[in-house]
């Protein structure tokens, strides 16, 4: 279970999204058995999808994001649905070479890469989906995004995502940020000035070792004080979306040739989900169903 939180400055000159993504990033290692580079940058990902989930309205919406870098890493996707679940896949996931750069808190650019392609795809049950895309112009994924959204959405932007592996856990957390339209100098001044102090919040928490109070209460009461406002919190899982009737569906697109060709090998089929690594059989009559339906 993840948080999200929408905020809003007392002025109404800025509005912030946050998100607590601890156990999705736990959830995804515990799915795909990953290793801990794989994890604290897929988590990454996972908590900006989380940070976009105010954008969905309608039952049937969802948010892709989509990186592929010059890096080991490979493709990275997250898919976001408007019924709370999220979902994550990394094609190299156990590249256990760059745990010990990550485990102290850096980045290895050999491994998240430094050039390639961010896409970022949103369908709002309209004719067509919105896709946006951009240049990866950095290995620190915070940086691409923050290029991408100040870019598309024409405001100033920032963003910033972390996900530190302490002992045996994780912690992950990102946060948002974005001047409204008609700011003044004086917004501009103290929207930096947020944006460093929330940048640096996590490590201030992890170097407190409080454990009477979690990190979520921890921002909940920084937001207090400077009264931000909590307008909306919002709940997601981490939860894949594939069942038998998509991997029908996978199936039947591959067309009546190579349907044919699965039949008269005769050999039942296994097809694993990337997603969640869930493993689906079918058989050669079930094949022979799908068949029919073509």
């Amino acid at each position: 279970m993840a948080k999200i939180l929408r905020c809003i400055d007392e002025h109404n000159s800025m509005r912030f999204f946050f998100a607590f993504t601890d156990d999705i990033v736990k959830d995804f290692e515990k799915l795909q058995k990953s290793s801990v580079s794989a994890n604290i940058e897929m988590g990454k990902i996972l908590t900006m999808n989380a940070l976009l989930y105010s954008d969905l309205k309608n039952d049937t919406d969802s948010i892709d994001l989509k990186l592929k870098t010059n890096g080991d890493c490979g493709l990275i996707i997250s898919k976001l649905y408007n019924n709370s679940f999220i979902t994550g896949y990394l094609e190299n996931k156990n590249l256990s070479k760059y745990d010990k750069i990550y485990e102290k808190g850096k980045i290895s650019k050999d491994f998240i890469g430094d050039n390639g392609i961010l896409v970022l795809i949103k369908d709002l049950g309209l004719k067509s989906p919105y896709i946006g895309q951009t240049s990866i112009i950095s290995s620190n994924i915070s940086e691409n995004f923050t290029n991408y959204f100040s870019a598309s959405n024409q405001t100033v932007t920032s963003v910033n995502l972390e996900v530190k592996k302490v002992l045996d856990d994780y912690i992950s957390f990102g946060f948002m940020m974005e001047l409204l339209p008609n700011y003044t100098e004086k917004d501009l001044s103290q929207f930096t000035i947020y944006s460093d102090m929330f940048k640096t919040e996590l490590e201030n928490y992890i170097n407190s070792k409080s454990d009477d109070m979690s990190f979520y209460d921890y921002i909940c009461s920084i937001l207090k004080i400077f009264n931000i406002r909590i307008i909306e919190e919002k709940i997601i899982h981490y939860k894949c979306n594939c069942s038998d009737e998509k991997i029908d569906n996978m199936l039947l697109s591959l067309g009546k040739k190579e349907l044919n060709d699965i039949v008269k090998e005769g050999k039942e089929i296994e097809i694993a989900c990337n997603f969640c690594d869930k493993k689906y059989k079918k058989s050669v009559e079930d094949i022979k169903d799908l068949l029919n339906e073509l």
